[in-house]
């Protein structure tokens, strides 16, 4: 048991360590220069990941368990699901606005084959946690029962993601408050909800503090 648990430890620092990289190499790295700054043996990468392109998956993995973790709060309660709605939103861009790896995760090396893979199974499950989230407003009677949940998930999930990389290569990145306010606007029209109102007066008091 305690040799397992080394193991998940030098694992999980790491991958630790590869981010690092990453964020420092403006989003690639070589494995040797991994285990140079993990101070590990040549050999112990390759051990953990088998390859540079399985290192950069469990990298890209980790982020979205971290963003996972962020975003999926339980957020029930009296509030109405557009409100609770807006809340989650503003918890999704202030983690990729505060992460450093978002820019390179959602950038070029999240289009690139050595990802490929793990980038489309984690969107595909961010788009079934829409879907089940959209049906529950229309089990509520909160959303329109006539809207397809399925298209409108994968609507949302592929506009937020579009839009945060757009937003990360401008050369000064707009306010998360104007990001947030024109992404709930797209939403709401989606879902057919009442006319959204400004960020500003809907925003939970920690987001009118920042």
């Amino acid at each position: 048991m305690a040799r397992e648990n080394r193991g998940v430890e030098t694992r999980r620092r790491l991958i630790a360590t590869a981010a690092e990289a990453l964020i420092d190499g403006g989003g690639d790295f070589e494995m040797g220069q991994l285990a140079q700054r993990a101070q590990v043996s040549a050999g112990l990468p390759y051990h953990y990941f088998g390859s540079k392109a399985g290192a950069l998956s469990a990298v890209v993995d980790d982020f979205y368990d971290r963003y996972y973790a962020a975003v999926n709060r339980d957020l029930a309660g009296e509030a109405p699901w557009a409100e609770r709605e807006l809340r989650r939103l503003k918890l999704w861009i202030g983690f990729l606005y505060g992460d450093p790896l978002s820019p390179i995760v959602l950038g070029k090396m999240g289009r690139s084959v050595q990802v490929a893979g793990v980038e489309a199974t984690r969107q595909d499950q961010l788009i079934g946690l829409a879907r089940r989230n959209i049906e529950t407003g229309q089990r509520g009677g909160e959303i329109p029962e006539e809207i397809d949940a399925g298209i409108a998930a994968a609507a949302i999930i592929g506009a937020i993601r579009q839009a945060v990389s757009h937003a990360f290569a401008e050369r000064k990145r707009p306010d998360p408050r104007v990001l947030t306010d024109q992404l709930w606007a797209l939403i709401a029209g989606a879902l057919g909800l009442a006319a959204p109102r400004s960020m500003t007066e809907t925003a939970s008091p920690e987001w009118r503090r920042t």
